[in-house]
């Protein structure tokens, strides 16, 4: 018979890491379209409470800081079909971390329609294959990653995802 696991602790990942930092200069319009043409994503079980039910095998390593995108964020296996465009929305707005790793970002973020900030950790270097999970709001990141992307929807014009940006402001203030 099995046995129920354990309860997973929850620990606030470091707000202040150095490698969780937007690059300082936006890619060109060149580099932006060069990533979104090659990035992907992979979902990864570490990032969910039910990771089952997203056709995923059970996590079964560390999870020292994990957030859950089923639990923390209420991300369904039915919004994964949303997650190219979520994930072409962070890069076309230039949220690209500052480190890379085989020519790929190793951090990208996007923000949901909803308002939730999402991190895409790079999985497979060289390939563009990234994993994502919620930012929780008291993460320093936040508060960066709506700076530049309350910018790239004023200067560029993007009025429609004006709602994301109200949930986002509402969600991290």
């Amino acid at each position: 018979m099995r046995r129920k696991p354990d309860a997973r602790v929850i620990e606030a990942r470091s707000s202040n890491n150095d490698k969780r930092r937007l690059r300082e200069q936006t890619p060109t319009a060149v580099e932006l379209r060069e990533l979104e043409a090659r990035a992907s994503f992979g979902g990864y079980s570490k990032h969910k409470l039910n990771p089952q039910a997203f056709g995923l095998e059970a996590f079964s390593g560390q999870r020292e800081d994990a957030t859950y995108c089923d639990g923390h964020a209420s991300f369904s296996p039915e919004d994964m079909r949303r997650v190219p465009d979520l994930l072409k929305r962070g890069i076309t707005a230039g949220l690209i971390g500052q480190n890379s790793s085989q020519g790929d970002p190793t951090l990208l973020w996007t923000v949901d329609d909803n308002g939730w900030i999402y991190e895409a950790r790079l999985t497979i270097p060289g390939q563009a294959l990234y994993h994502g999970y919620p930012v929780l709001p008291n993460e320093a990141i936040a508060r960066h990653v709506i700076v530049r992307y309350t910018d790239w929807i004023y200067d560029c014009g993007h009025l429609e995802l004006h709602s994301s940006l109200q949930h986002l402001q509402e969600r991290y203030s």
